[in-house]
């Protein structure tokens, strides 16, 4: 299906209600919240919605392990939007993380969250995609850093043992493996001087996912 067609399709979706939880796990109720799972139900196509929601899900989990405090608003708007900028790829002025956080930043301000919050954000969104984040950069960066590795390339898998039969329940992967990695594709051929290009070729991303803990549950 051409990448034409999954914009308006997704941008045709009934958005359902803001769930209050997902495997037990609460989803923050504010209206910035609400603004947020609006925005990402509308923008985003299938495989990157339902990898979002469970990028908060494994990052609330991961959370919990570690006995981690964090603002569930800012890791809940980070997951939802942190590819948001994968739909845009040749329209793009920058790498799509760095893209996704600027656009996700100006969507949250104009949906009155306060700047810093904002800012922990963007922060979280563009370091997504970089090889090393700390604590330093935040707990929601560290977060969001962790849950994507772990939904993409099934790292520290078994982390999320608890939560994952009910989150997949409910946000399947439905081909995710094979999209996502057309996506970064379609990035490092444009951009190859973008993360995407360092995480498809260097990192070897196509081989990682092949292996991960995931392959054989599309």
């Amino acid at each position: 299906m051409a990448r034409s067609r999954l914009c308006t399709i997704s941008r045709m979706r009934p958005v359902r209600p803001l769930p209050t939880s997902i495997a037990d796990i609460g989803v923050p109720q504010d209206a910035v919240s609400a603004a947020t799972w609006h925005r990402a139900v509308k923008a985003l196509p299938d495989y990157l919605l339902t990898h979002s929601v469970r990028s908060y899900c494994w990052g609330a989990a991961i959370a919990a392990g570690e006995g981690w405090t964090f603002d569930r608003g800012v890791l809940w708007a980070a997951a939802l939007l942190h590819d948001i900028g994968l739909t845009g790829i040749p329209r793009n002025t920058a790498c799509f993380e760095v893209q996704g956080g600027r656009d996700a930043r100006r969507f949250l301000e104009r949906a009155g969250l306060a700047t810093d919050l904002a800012d922990r954000v963007e922060t979280a969104i563009v370091l997504h995609m970089q090889p090393s984040v700390t604590l330093e950069d935040g707990v929601e960066a560290v977060l969001l850093d962790r849950a994507t590795g772990l939904d993409v390339r099934g790292v520290d898998f078994e982390l999320v043992d608890a939560v994952r039969p009910g989150v997949m329940r409910e946000f399947p992967r439905r081909g995710f493996d094979r999209r996502f990695l057309a996506a970064i594709s379609r990035e490092a051929a444009l951009r190859p001087t973008c993360q995407s290009a360092r995480l498809l070729h260097s990192t070897g991303l196509a081989r990682w996912m092949e292996t991960s803990p995931w392959a054989g549950m599309e």
